[in-house]
């Protein structure tokens, strides 16, 4: 049998010998062209199975079982077995599934029972025969959420290596992601009018087929989660979002992704498609614990310091960190106050000048031509919808790609809720300064009261110019205008309508919320805006009034 290359894709389309360096090849960085990484050493594995080398791998599993002294106990026989009929099949083990070392990271497999999150909600026996072609409604999942590159120098995309996973896994033990994206476009077509009745109970019966098919594959003796687990889960938490009425606000499946990147660790930043993998997942995590008011992850900062790169992306990601770290010492210092353990005005005065640095780097740093944009005027030429131009600023955003729209909102969106935290803070600062008795300190004590107040009133202006922004880039998501500001042909529907819709949902969420510093007329434009992305996504036929949040 032929030797397959292991070499990056471009080097292998150009039939040229590839140093597979990590993250990126070098020809690749010498010719400015994106590495897209390379091939998933199990399926060439697993391709060139003979059944001498199916022996061989027998064996070595056999020896790494015994040597290895840190396994915790199987699951029972009895428990296997259960799993396995309530997928109404059995299921056979490849030997090649086992051929990846325990990572460091994750000495112990992944008992069942520490992965409460993938057995909470499972459908019934089985995908019903509802007639549904599913690999129909599977290209049109992809064509409304996948955003690919548009060049190679351009940003990276969202779900941009779904399709060629989604391809990948139809082999046994990888089932879990084929399930995960049958469910999420099957409930994606429910939403359509002319959609048959039995497609939202097709979706769910695909649901928990991908949550037992999950279970299974991250329950495997010494298997570090790989790609196709990753994406799986990034693909449930979507259908959740989309689709799930009885679990808005349960987003699991974040926890999960959390659980997820603490056990791949460092080998998730050695190749260019799962770096892009943990983006797209720790953007998700990082939404969560910001929206939650949760702790940053431990381990997230020294991978990004070490593996991150001083690329904009890599930027971007040490900067959310960053905001999240200080949105969890701000919280701090708020419980701190209601426990009547008041802090320090020092360390009140710190916190405020390091959130300062913070936004003036992070505002320094993108005046470069990656992070540039156009700005126009709002116009009656660009044929907006009427709900729309009545809300929106005078003045709109014109992005490379709606995806580099997003990465600017996300940011925003962290620094309304950070400016919040601190306003929180502040407030509670400064009212038991101003509360408190007279004492030799006490001018000094207003003085600084005096100088909160002021930072108070920065932090307010700083929020509603940020949501400006976000609503400034509304058009462009939504397809109504194209990157260049020209409006969208009346009687066609633009391919980025859902995407958009779907990257515009965080932002608009917090910039809506009652507790932002946002006007009263910015929380109105987000809820005319909420009512749109509803409506674009499937939510509002799908989930109703449990929509509205």
């Amino acid at each position: 049998m032929s030797h397959r290359s292991r070499g990056c894709l471009r080097c292998r389309q150009r039939r040229v010998k590839c140093d597979r360096a990590r993250p990126s090849c070098m020809r690749c960085v010498t010719r400015n062209e994106r590495c897209v990484g390379y091939r998933d050493e199990n399926d060439l594995l697993f391709e060139n199975e003979t059944e001498k080398i199916v022996k061989r791998n027998q064996a070595a599993v056999q020896l790494a079982d015994t040597a290895s002294l840190t396994w915790a106990s199987t699951p029972s026989s009895a428990s296997r077995s259960s799993a396995s009929s309530h997928r109404g099949r059995t299921r056979s083990l490849s030997p090649s599934r086992y051929t990846t070392s325990p990572s460091t990271t994750s000495s112990h497999y992944l008992d069942s029972e520490a992965l409460p999150w993938t057995a909470e909600r499972s459908a019934g026996p089985g995908l019903k025969d509802c007639g549904i072609a599913t690999d129909v409604a599977v290209a049109h999942f992809f064509d409304r959420y996948v955003l690919y590159p548009c060049s190679d120098a351009s940003t990276p995309g969202f779900l941009e290596h779904l399709p060629c996973l989604f391809k990948e896994v139809n082999v046994e033990g990888r089932q879990a992601l084929r399930w995960a994206v049958k469910a999420t476009a099957l409930a994606d077509l429910s939403r359509l009018e002319e959609s048959t009745p039995e497609a939202a109970g097709a979706a769910f019966d695909c649901y928990g087929e991908a949550l037992t098919a999950l279970r299974e594959s991250l329950s495997e003796k010494g298997k570090v989660p790989d790609d196709y687990d990753l994406m799986t889960v990034v693909v449930l938490d979507i259908f959740e979002t989309l689709f799930m009425p009885d679990y808005v606000d349960d987003q699991s499946h974040a926890q999960g992704m959390a659980h997820i990147l603490r056990l791949r660790g460092q080998g998730q930043f050695h190749d260019a498609r799962s770096w892009g993998l943990f983006r797209l997942a720790h953007h998700r995590v990082q939404k969560q614990q910001l929206a939650k008011k949760m702790p940053p992850l431990p381990e997230a900062r020294a991978w990004l310091d070490t593996f991150g790169g001083s690329d904009g992306m890599g930027r971007l990601e040490r900067d959310g960190q960053s905001i999240s770290a200080l949105c969890h010492r701000a919280r701090q210092l708020l419980t701190r106050i209601s426990d009547r353990d008041a802090p320090s005005n020092a360390e009140i005065l710190q916190l405020v000048l390091e959130m300062q640095q913070l936004d003036k780097e992070a505002t320094l740093w993108r005046q470069t031509p990656e992070w540039s944009f156009s700005t126009v005027a709002k116009s009656v030429d660009l044929r907006l919808p009427q709900e729309l131009y009545r809300v929106l600023p005078d003045t709109l955003q014109l992005h490379r790609d709606i995806w580099m729209a997003y990465e600017w909102n996300y940011h925003r969106a962290a620094r309304m809720i950070l400016h919040g935290q601190l306003l929180q803070c502040l407030g509670e600062t400064v009212s038991s300064m101003e509360a408190a008795q007279p004492s030799s300190g006490y001018l000094d004590e207003l003085s600084l009261a005096l100088e909160l107040r002021m930072q108070m009133e920065v932090s307010v202006s700083t929020v509603q110019i940020l949501a400006d922004e976000v609503l400034g880039t509304v058009p462009q998501a939504f397809g109504d205008v194209d990157a260049n500001g020209r409006p969208a042909e009346p009687d066609r529907l633009p391919g980025c309508r859902a995407i958009g819709a779907y990257l515009l949902l965080w932002p608009i969420k917090i910039l809506k919320g009652k507790e932002a510093a946002t006007s009263e007329a910015q929380k109105h434009a987000g809820s005319v805006i909420f009512a749109r992305i509803r409506d674009c996504t499937g939510m509002k036929k799908n989930l109703g009034e449990l929509s509205i949040i």
